[in-house]
């Protein structure tokens, strides 16, 4: 992508960020201005004061150093507080556009982003973004629009010795762009090499415990050395064409100007095409017009390296999004018919026809043995995924006809390993009701049969329960869950064996408490306990994705092998 282009991806829909652009650019101007003048005051120290010798023309000189110097400063110090305010009102708005934009992605699409991915563009990726205000538009213009003026200079001194070096800019420029390319290639490589470490090390750290107590820790070691090795020959390639650029811009700026220039110029003087003074100042003039050069060639370079991690950024900023729009659900009613689902890569169905329906004020109970569809299912009642064929209906509503806050509002979903966040519980719980009293908390977390616990703590609700809430055991994770849906009050709740890791008395309690709830409501459960299941008003038996029974716990119960093979193998010994 353009420069331009660039610009245009990274400031549409963010405000905020022209008005200290336009005062930096005003600085800059004002750098340029004020950078010029000194060459103009050695010019008339050269000619005048040391060739011609009129000293009483020294005071002058010396004052207009010293005035531009002071000048010059006041801009630098004034640039640096715009250039600050900049890139942190960017950093900020970019952070927050990329966070919104994966929220409000469809869960098909997101599913296609890794975790290291995801962190990296929010966090690497922006960083490296916001820069390209300051350093690939204001300092790379600043560069071009410097050169130009001390090129038209030059030409006015003696542009015989200008046409003859000005043959190496484009040699450089064309080189260094050459170079920027390898290094661009190398760097996407280089990205995606990150980017499953970033993935590797988020695993990681997110199960440490499993690792631990499963011995992983050598092998663990041995994956990570693994992407060590494919990175390392990457990074090296990728630094060497960086270092190869910028060493060509050092050395034709160096070598041709300082050799070239002093041949050239020195024989000029000889055959007295020349004077002496005209070629000092000529020289000076020469060696910053091409460290502007080089700076424009270093730009060209760091841009083809930044363009990598600007581009992931924009790419984020261009997916669709969920255009469905937003539609506020009357009915609590569920309906589901001839649903067929496979995951990506698999011939099969996961799940195959299936059809039900659950009524308003109904508890529904599925079962099945493991791999029978049970957890698909609750992932397309909650609009997670999508299904190939059939439709989810809500109230008379097909969910994927509206967004996903249209279903999030109206389902809540608990599941069997909680999402719980390093947060205080207070904290936690507010996820489900913003703004919710400490009465509403309390009564939800004594509803949970979690708040006995809670008093116990030092800081009480205001306890911070680590990574995945990993300073609680794994029935306090669960209840904590079920107080946050509790909290939340949805008209159609989904269980997702949320009371597996609870004991018979706690989980009789929380059923009880759900009976309660269910006046008006919609309850799912897949069910893990025969005490969960003899107290639902249906019963649904799952068997390889298909519906192998529909109907109330006692009209299957020793009428209906599949169910009764379950209650042998697993639910009679829950």
């Amino acid at each position: 992508m353009t420069r331009i282009e660039t610009f245009k991806a990274l400031t549409r829909d963010i405000d905020g960020i022209h008005k200290p652009l336009l005062a930096l650019g005003l600085f800059k101007l004002w750098s340029l201005i004020f950078g010029l003048i000194p060459l103009f005051l050695y010019s008339f120290l050269v000619n005048h004061v040391l060739v011609d010798q009129k000293l009483h023309e020294l005071w002058p000189v010396i004052a207009g150093f010293l005035a531009v110097f002071l000048l010059t400063t006041i801009g630098i110090a004034a640039a640096k507080r715009f250039s600050n305010q900049l890139i942190l009102k960017f950093d900020l708005r970019i952070k927050n556009k990329l966070l919104k934009k994966y929220i409000s992605l469809d869960s098909e699409v997101y599913s296609n982003y890794s975790i290291g991915d995801v962190k990296s563009r929010i966090e690497n990726d922006s960083a490296v973004a916001g820069k390209f205000f300051t350093t690939h538009v204001l300092d790379f213009i600043y560069a071009v629009v410097y050169a130009i003026a001390l090129a038209v200079i030059l030409l006015c001194y003696d542009w015989r010795i200008v046409l003859l070096s000005f043959i190496f800019v484009p040699v450089s420029l064309v080189t260094v762009n050459f170079l920027g390319g390898k290094a661009k290639r190398t760097g996407e490589e280089l990205w995606k090499l990150q980017i499953q470490y970033e993935s590797f090390l988020h695993a990681n750290f997110q199960n440490w415990k499993d690792i631990k107590t499963n011995n992983l820790e050598d092998a663990q070691l041995a994956e990570l050395n693994g992407h060590y090795k494919k990175i390392r020959p990457i990074w090296f390639l990728n630094q060497l064409y960086m270092h190869l650029g910028i060493t060509y811009s050092f050395f034709t700026k160096n070598f041709i100007t300082q050799l070239f220039i002093y041949f050239i110029g020195g024989a000029f003087v000889i055959k007295g095409y020349s004077e002496v003074g005209v070629l000092l100042v000529f020289i000076n003039f020469y060696g910053q017009f091409f460290g502007f050069i080089e700076n424009i060639s270093n730009a060209m370079m760091n841009y083809k390296s930044d363009s990598v991690n600007i581009e992931k950024v924009i790419g984020i900023l261009n997916v669709e999004t969920d255009k469905r729009p937003y539609k506020k659900i009357a009915g609590t009613g569920l309906t589901v018919d001839n649903l067929r689902f496979t995951y990506e890569g698999n011939d099969s169905f996961a799940l195959d026809g299936i059809s039900f329906s659950v009524s308003k004020g109904e508890h529904l109970a599925i079962v099945g043995q493991s791999g029978s569809g049970k957890s698909t299912l609750a992932k397309l009642l909650t609009g997670q995924i999508k299904p190939q064929a059939g439709a989810i209906q809500i109230g008379g509503v097909d969910i994927h006809t509206v967004s996903g806050e249209s279903v999030s509002g109206k389902v809540s979903i608990v599941v069997q390993e909680p999402v719980l966040f390093n947060m205080t519980i207070r904290e936690n719980l507010l996820l489900a009701k913003a703004g919710a009293t400490d009465a509403e908390l309390i009564g939800c977390c004594r509803r949970a049969r979690i708040y006995d616990f809670i008093e116990t703590l030092q800081d009480h609700l205001d306890t911070i329960i680590g990574e995945k809430g990993v300073k609680l055991s794994g029935g306090q994770r669960q209840r904590l869950s079920i107080a946050r849906a509790f909290l939340q009050d949805r008209d159609i709740i989904i269980f997702d064996e949320s009371t597996s890791a609870l004991d018979n008395e706690n989980e009789s309690d929380i059923i009880t408490e759900l009976k309660s709830l269910s006046s008006g409501k919609t309850m799912i459960s897949i069910a893990h306990r025969l005490s969960t299941i003899v107290d639902c008003d249906k019963v649904m038996v799952l068997k390889d994705g298909r519906v192998a029974a529909f109907d109330t716990h006692d009209n299957l119960r020793n009428r209906n092998e599949p169910y009764d093979l379950l209650f042998q193998s697993q639910y009679m010994t829950g």
